[in-house]
């Protein structure tokens, strides 16, 4: 997923700080401001989990300590029965949440997945905020990060300008991007504080629906993640000073069409692996815009005698012929690949991935407005076949001269040169090593080649303690081996171990007369 594309990974942080036990407001004390932003979440994971089912959702409770209430899943009534269980402590430290953050998000996704955050406070900056403001800004976030915060606070409340300031120098220095603060309207009620929730919502977490059309055939489809807007794409210009970026105006802040048009099929073979801008899985529509309120508004809720005959003209729906069903089928069948065209100089791919769990999925790949690929050259100056010339196109006895080749092979494609290290493989390799040198010298050329490849490791990922350990191991085969060829070998392997840095040279030991 491209770095702005939101919704793959969702954080759910909520302050549970004592500031979060005050009432809502002096005329309605029976409600806190924790209860009234845990009715709003019960509202916020309904949604998610009616229009993004297959995204993962983590919700975080924090206070001066932040915990894990429920790691990154798909089950959003357990995220929803968690939200009582989140126990009030001592003062709010957003810095400290955002610390937990990208320890959760590191762990379960890598350094460099984006994430959207959704951090849920009463705007409170806490009684140590002058203490901490200066001597904890140290944290910056290795991905991309946008945040969206809710406060269970009126604007009266919120006009000191001491917490927003707060807020967007932690930003600052943290490098997340603060993208809107939404604050709910007085009074402070359930039915406000719900409504900002779902404003936030419509704005930022809206599910994509479109149209998948070849020619006469088409079917109503969605996206996810839903795709956002492309915002803009840097060309080098190179000049006789220097190089640098210039925006290109053509393609900034491009829409995504309603309609996903396939204006022709690539054998799969001619694709390879180019770059990508965002890459979605295409599925049938399962949300219907026009009821999603009604269905959202008590989340829990049994489904009413109007909403179960709806649930059952909708599956009588899913009864009838797919289009999209039908192109999945003929693509997985014959290898193919569609190409979809989104707007001019703009396009994508349509093909059917497998994934580990032997499940076929159909997903498109978007490319980069403008964007070549040196195999194929411009999209846009593709065409239909029977339109060319070139007899060894429109011949079927000739071969097919695309994809082009290069006229050498890749670096990358030469197994001899890559190498692997894990702490698995590499316990391996030294166990042999220490069965092999205990087996001379019948099992002399295995030893040769295994120390050939730790030593090739060694000095590639610059580990000397690996080369040290090697001969640590050998000398102490050789003190209690007892057959003088074997010794011999062994001290020809710790010499060269020892003494030779050259990745060119290989050990080669000297045959014992």
């Amino acid at each position: 997923i491209a770095s702005d594309a939101a919704s793959m990974p969702t954080v759910v942080l909520i302050d549970r700080s004592l500031s979060m036990r005050r009432p809502a407001s002096r005329e309605i004390s029976e409600h806190t401001r924790h209860s009234l932003a845990c009715k709003g979440l019960e509202w916020f994971f309904g949604y998610l989990g009616e229009c993004f089912p297959m995204e993962y959702t983590c919700l975080l409770s924090f206070s001066s300590t932040c915990d894990v209430m429920v790691p990154f899943t798909r089950n959003y009534a357990q995220l929803r029965e968690k939200l009582d269980e989140v126990s009030m402590q001592d003062r709010t430290d957003i810095h400290n949440a955002l610390v937990s953050m990208v320890e959760v998000m590191v762990g379960e996704w890598g350094a460099f997945a984006p994430c959207q955050a959704v951090l849920v406070t009463d705007g409170f900056p806490g009684v140590r905020h002058q203490d901490s403001a200066h001597r904890k800004l140290t944290l910056t976030l290795p991905f991309p990060c946008q945040l969206y915060v809710v406060c269970v606070s009126t604007r009266e409340e919120l006009a000191q300008p001491l917490w927003s300031t707060k807020l967007q120098r932690l930003c600052e220095t943290t490098g997340v991007t603060l993208a809107e603060v939404f604050v709910p309207s007085a009074p402070l009620n359930a039915e406000t504080v719900q409504d900002v929730f779902k404003q936030m919502a419509r704005l930022n977490f809206k599910p994509f629906s479109g149209v998948l059309k070849c020619g006469h055939l088409q079917s109503a489809i969605s996206l996810s993640p839903p795709p956002h807007v492309y915002k803009s794409k840097f060309d080098i210009v190179i000049t006789s000073e220097r190089k640098y970026p210039k925006l290109d105006e053509r393609f900034s802040n491009l829409q995504y069409p309603h309609e996903l048009a396939v204006c022709g099929f690539l054998d799969t073979s001619s694709i390879s692996a180019p770059p990508l801008y965002a890459r979605h899985f295409v599925l049938d529509p399962e949300i219907d815009d026009r009821n999603l309120e009604s269905r959202l508004l008590s989340p829990g809720r049994g489904p009413s005698g109007q909403e179960k005959k709806r649930i059952s003209e909708s599956v009588d729906e899913s009864q009838k012929p797919s289009f999209r069903v039908l192109l999945h089928g003929s693509l997985k069948c014959e290898s193919k690949a569609a190409l979809i065209k989104l707007s001019d100089h703009w396009f994508g791919l349509l093909f059917s991935q497998t994934s580990p769990s032997k499940k076929s999925n159909l997903v498109l790949t978007i490319f980069y407005p403008d964007s070549e690929i040196p195999w194929l050259g411009l999209l846009s100056y593709l065409g239909p076949k029977p339109t060319h010339t070139d007899p060894r196109i429109t011949s079927t006895s000739e071969k097919d001269p695309f994809p082009v080749h290069p006229p050498r092979p890749p670096s990358f494609q030469n197994p001899n040169i890559l190498l692997w290290g894990s702490e698995a493989v590499l316990q391996t390799d030294v166990t042999k090593v220490v069965r092999y040198s205990r087996k001379l010298p019948e099992k002399e050329t295995s030893l040769v080649k295994e120390l050939n490849k730790l030593r090739l490791v060694a000095l590639t990922y610059s580990m000397p303690e690996l080369t040290e350990m090697l001969c640590s191991i050998l000398s102490k085969e050789e003190a209690s081996s007892g057959n003088a060829q074997s010794k011999t070998l062994l001290q020809q392997c710790i010499l060269f171990l020892s003494n030779n840095k050259n990745p060119q040279e290989r050990l080669v030991v000297t045959p014992h007369k």
